[in-house]
């Protein structure tokens, strides 16, 4: 999701909200887009354990906080759920523009409707009916009240509808961890100063979805892996190091900086061999099919390892 304000830092990763934006419209386009393909296991793995948790394949899907369609994922959604209608929310025109001319190159525009909408608003007006899947690729720890927005996709998905969050989990690391610059630990100090920029947001929500109604609700861990030996890999970590050298201008050493425009310059070259490993968390929540006080009796919230 783009959103529409820079959200407020903080160092709480061990709950919902809000890090920094990414950056520029350009250079986080194109972000989204390699982290969508670099990402395309995790993205299958989740699809399945989402079709899987609906029994039934989706009419309506709506995704949340789209982007540029993060790596084409409503394509994926669209050639995956053949007879789905894909609604695409974000709060940048320009976002979704790239995902519209996307989809018309790939020949499923008339399947993919893009709005132009603040998931801090009331988002849910735009659908025309209940949807069957909703999907948040990391988005909700853009939205200032997580809690509202996950109720309005509770009140918004179809009894036995389901909800996939996916967002960033774990520790990031790389290896070498100098970045191939001779500099020790650099990596470690890259990792370190961010986080005290609160970026990446990591959060659990699993208890978050179950508070909003969702039961089951099955938390799902994955590894994401960049590796600067393939071109989109080179090129993520170009553009990752690049945002980060931005940022962290006021808290590496001078020698760390220099060190770091290096590691990007090899990653520019093709000469680096830098792999970078995070994790993933996707979430699979269910609005239960049964209503009233008895609306959990379908499961409790678990742990998928």
């Amino acid at each position: 999701m783009t959103p529409t304000q820079t959200p407020a830092n903080h160092s709480h990763h061990d709950r919902p909200g809000h890090g920094p934006a990414l950056g520029d419209d350009s250079n986080l386009a194109e972000f989204q887009n390699l982290d969508g393909v670099l990402g395309a296991p995790v993205l299958a793995a989740a699809l399945n354990a989402a079709a899987g948790a609906l029994g039934t394949a989706p009419r309506t899907v709506v995704d949340l906080g789209a982007g540029t369609g993060t790596g084409t994922l409503a394509l994926t959604l669209a050639a995956q759920f053949q007879n789905a209608q894909i609604h695409s929310l974000d709060a940048s025109p320009s976002m979704l523009d790239r995902l519209a001319a996307a989809a018309a190159t790939a020949d499923v525009d008339d399947r993919i409707e893009t709005h132009v909408v603040d998931l801090d608003g009331d988002w849910p007006a735009v659908l025309p009916h209940e949807a069957d899947l909703a999907w948040a690729a990391l988005s909700l720890h853009h939205v200032t009240d997580p809690a509202r927005v996950l109720s309005q996709t509770f009140e918004a998905l179809r009894l036995g509808g389901v909800l996939v969050v996916t967002e960033v989990a774990g520790v990031t690391t790389y290896d070498p961890a100098d970045l191939g610059t001779g500099r020790a630990g650099l990596g470690e100090r890259i990792v370190g100063a961010l986080a005290a920029h609160g970026y990446p947001v990591t959060a659990d929500w699993t208890i978050a979805l179950a508070e909003a109604g969702f039961a089951p609700v099955e938390r799902h861990a994955y590894t994401f892996t960049a590796s600067a030996r393939t071109t989109d890999g080179a090129r993520y970590l170009a553009l990752q190091l690049t945002m980060s050298l931005a940022r962290l201008t006021e808290d590496l050493s001078a020698d760390d900086l220099t060190a770091l425009d290096d590691a990007i310059t090899a990653l520019v070259a093709g000469t680096s061999e830098v792999v970078m490993t995070s994790g993933r968390f996707s979430w699979i929540a269910v609005r239960p099919i049964t209503t009233g006080s008895n609306q959990h009796d379908t499961g409790a919230p678990g742990d998928s390892r």
